[in-house]
């Protein structure tokens, strides 16, 4: 059995993992990390396929969505810091 399968069900398993911990945290912080964790197992999901493609543009979807994710977690951590205020 290939590397590829077995990486990409561990990090799906891992990915639940952190979705469970955006639905059943206790804090909105832990839901923030939550967030960041699922945004960084995609990303890493999205690399390790393009391992196995022959075509480089999946690096640059990779990047995208880690400085998505990046973006994501900033934001909504300073909308909560600010309680909600624009």
């Amino acid at each position: 059995m290939s590397f590829l399968p077995i990486a990409l069900v561990l990090i799906g398993l891992s990915a639940i993992g952190s979705m469970i911990r955006i639905v059943i945290g206790p804090t909105v912080w832990d839901r923030l990390l939550g967030v960041g964790l699922v945004a960084t197992k995609i990303t890493l999901g999205v690399v390790i396929v393009g391992l196995s493609a022959p075509d480089t543009y999946i690096f640059d979807l990779a990047l995208l969505l880690s400085i998505l994710g990046f973006l994501a977690t900033v934001l909504l951590s300073r909308f909560i810091e600010r309680r909600g205020e624009l």
